[in-house]
């Protein structure tokens, strides 16, 4: 298990990848829930452990909090660690597509543009 000395900084890690935190909870010492919210305004979940080594049992642990929140997107996210062939196994046999295995946090969705705004400023170019 890896070891420290303080909780990682959850809310600069989300605005540098661009999302917005709604909320932080520390489930165990090593294990933390964020609720956040990207770009478009939908609901991402991240189940952070830190551990060296992710198991099959923390995949099914985010696919339940999947199944009862319903977020867009469900991330299980390894602090300094990596994830066990039967994680990946696992998260294959679920085939939900929601669900995302990741040792850094990827960049919020950008906001969509609306169609007339691209109009116009392509108009305005011409």
């Amino acid at each position: 298990m890896i070891k420290r000395s303080k909780a990682p900084d959850f809310e600069r890690m989300a605005r540098e990848a661009g999302y917005r935190v709604i909320g932080i909870e520390q489930l165990r010492s090593n294990r933390w829930l964020l609720t956040l919210s990207d770009g478009d305004g939908r609901t991402i979940l991240v189940l952070a452990q830190a551990r060296s080594l992710i198991s099959s049992a923390d995949v099914q642990d985010l696919w339940e909090l999947v199944r009862l929140r319903n977020p867009a997107i469900g991330i299980l996210l390894a602090l300094d660690g990596s994830f066990s062939p039967g994680a990946h196994q696992t998260c294959a046999e679920l085939r939900d597509r929601r669900l995302h295995l990741c040792t850094s946090l990827p960049p919020a969705a950008v906001p969509a543009i609306e169609e007339s705004s691209v109009r116009s400023v392509l108009a305005s170019s011409r």
